[in-house]
């Protein structure tokens, strides 16, 4: 087993490689077999919930004793009537075990959901149902309709290092294009929780703070003792708003030309907006990793989120800089984790209306402020340091 040190642990990440192939109805033929099974497994195990008791391991095992032949060659009761190899078959009913305790957490809690009638998961391949993998290619036992054999599928995207780890793969079938996603298992070297970063003496922390102008995240870094290290202004929010604003005129423009008014007639027009602002929440997500990465900062502080949408992101709407803060956050999660930084979120309460020398009342002069003792600075650049330095305050520094 792999030694790592006792600050460290795991993460995984999920790369996705384009599939290109001949073997299209095959890899169809093989992911309608798959949720055959899923189903099956699921309506059993809605009878057989005592099973739910047990681990993962020992419920998938007390339902292949319930379903397939015993070394004697003796049919159970409940058979399952279709040829598929063993892991094939166990990552199916994995995945309706997964499916039952949903379903079953719900209904004690006294949702009201009804049994799944049919399922549309993505065939997971478990080792021995793949073979010879690498960046370009990968063999995978696939169901032709008569037989399971093995076909080549050539891949493109990202390039995997022979050294990295990976976990069983899964085959997207889209209308347009089909995927292989890898997850990949990586060692995270700090994993200590916030109130043990905070005991460190080169401790550098990063509060953020977000706006709807062309700054994007406002980043200010701070020492131990709460003093100034690094800013960085990640701009943006201009050509975002200005790419996002063209596609919403066009659409606008359509549905006053036409008698179309839904969001289907406009599909394109959608799946472009959800493309820009999927790149862009990535994009400044990792600019704020590699700022932390580059000055040292193990722990980002956020105001706290609230669930529900203020009437502020409301009336800017939602493909605005402002209202992307979520996604970003988001991608931050993960991101930052791999990366070995925790992020940590404190109350708004002060953030935007005190200075961060005096703690005295502000007024805000668009994006600038100055304070009741004439403090004066960048408004965002303001309340960036006061999250930081409630982050602070918050772990008794």
């Amino acid at each position: 087993m792999e030694e790592i040190d006792k600050n460290s642990g795991y993460c995984t990440i999920t790369y996705k490689l384009r599939i290109y192939s001949k073997y299209d109805d095959f890899l169809k033929k093989t992911k309608s077999i798959y949720n055959e099974i899923i189903l099956f497994y699921y309506k059993l195990l809605l009878e057989h919930q005592e099973f739910l008791n047990l681990s993962n391991q020992y419920c998938l095992r007390e339902l292949e004793k319930l379903t397939i032949k015993n070394k004697n060659g003796e049919i159970p009761k409940n058979y399952l009537d279709l040829e598929v190899p063993t892991y094939f078959r166990r990552a199916a009913i994995n995945q309706a075990i997964g499916s039952v305790r949903s379903y079953v957490s719900l209904t004690q809690k006294n949702k009201q959901i009804s049994e799944t009638q049919s399922f549309n998961c993505s065939p997971v391949f478990y080792k021995g149902m793949y073979k010879n993998f690498n960046s370009k290619s990968v063999e995978v036992k696939l169901w032709n309709g008569e037989e399971w054999k093995w076909y080549l599928l050539k891949l493109n995207g990202k390039n995997l290092d022979s050294t990295m780890q990976t976990l069983s793969p899964t085959i997207l079938i889209n209308s347009k294009y089909m995927m292989l996603h890898i997850p990949i298992k990586q060692v995270v070297e700090d994993i200590r929780p916030v109130a043990l970063r905070m005991k460190d003496e080169n401790l550098r922390v990063c509060g953020v703070c977000f706006s709807n102008y062309d700054d994007f995240a406002i980043c200010t870094i701070l020492d131990k003792n709460g003093k100034f290290v690094k800013s960085k202004f990640i701009k943006g929010g201009k050509e975002y708003k200005n790419r996002t604003s063209k596609i919403l005129s066009q659409i606008k423009k359509d549905r006053q030309n036409s008698k179309v008014i839904t969001p289907r007639d406009h599909k394109t027009y959608w799946q472009k907006l959800e493309q820009i602002d999927d790149y862009t929440a990535h994009k400044v997500s990792k600019e704020i990793i590699d700022f932390c990465l580059m000055h040292g900062a193990k722990v980002i502080s956020i105001a706290k989120v609230e669930e529900n949408v203020s009437g502020f992101e409301r009336k800017v709407g939602k493909h605005s800089p402002i209202y992307l803060k979520r996604r970003i956050i988001n991608n931050l999660q993960y991101k930052a984790f791999k990366n070995g930084i925790l992020i940590t979120t404190v109350r708004q309460n002060y953030t935007a209306s005190r200075c961060y020398k005096c703690r005295a009342k502000i007024k805000r002069k668009e994006a600038n402020f100055v304070c009741e003792n004439n403090h004066q600075g960048n408004y965002y650049f303001n309340t960036s340091m006061n999250i930081g330095k409630m982050c602070l305050k918050k772990f008794g520094l």
